[in-house]
């Protein structure tokens, strides 16, 4: 192990709260096994506002020029590693990849990763409407041979109004973690072995005590890759 951390650059998140989250765990982790140091970390945030505008407008192209070049903007700060701290933005991640030469970690690899550890293969999978709906994500956990179940019509689109009208602006109301935990009741009854918090703002509105099966929290697995990586070598 390191006696001190590697520098790592994050993009994002994409809302306030998932940053200040990855920011938590990764300063945690890291404190934790050096004590007395912290997490060494470069951030660009982004205007959420501006972010979700481009998303609605299917502009990727836009987007993953912009987040290429700002993965390039943390290198050049000294970044040893980059992660993009949102599921949805993981769309853009080969743009990132292409741009850089150091890692990209990337949340759909740890996520799948800690499913097949746990021996599982089919999971339900709740995100924004662009990540259940889109290929990028449950292409990518196929490679691992997991295989991704999203909620029904009307249901994937009220998850994906939830994230957007509320939980990104920090609102948390017994309905919004009523209707979180109905979907994911129903998504899991269509023969899914667990449940992945698959957009870093799900774990406001369901947790782990939420249900009886596995629950992988992408933010919380794809935070500890950075520590680790931070810690290794």
């Amino acid at each position: 192990m390191r006696t001190s951390p590697r520098k790592i650059g994050l993009l994002g998140g994409i809302t306030w709260h998932s940053t200040l989250e990855y920011e938590r765990l990764i300063h945690e982790g890291v404190a934790e096994a050096l004590p007395g140091q912290t997490a060494d970390l470069l951030i660009r945030h982004y205007n959420f506002g501006d972010i979700a505008e481009t998303q609605a407008a299917g502009d990727w192209d836009a987007l993953g020029a912009l987040f290429a070049a700002d993965a390039q903007w943390l290198v050049a700060g000294g970044a040893e590693a980059i992660l993009i701290c949102a599921n949805t933005m993981h769309i853009v991640a080969p743009a990132v990849e292409d741009a850089v030469d150091v890692p990209v970690i990337h949340m759909i690899d740890e996520t799948a990763k800690a499913i097949t550890a746990a021996g599982l293969d089919t999971v339900a999978l709740l995100g924004t409407g662009f990540t259940m709906r889109m290929p990028f994500y449950r292409d990518r956990m196929a490679r691992h041979g997991v295989t991704t179940v999203v909620p029904d019509e009307p249901d994937l689109q009220a998850i994906h109004d939830l994230v957007y009208t509320e939980l990104a602006r920090g609102l948390v109301t017994p309905a919004g973690r009523e209707l979180a935990r109905r979907v994911t009741s129903e998504t899991l009854a269509r023969g899914a072995q667990g449940v992945i918090a698959g957009c870093t703002e799900i774990p406001m509105v369901l947790t782990a005590e939420d249900v009886d099966v596995p629950y992988f929290d992408a933010l919380a697995l794809h935070a500890k890759a950075a520590v680790d990586f931070s810690l290794a070598g």
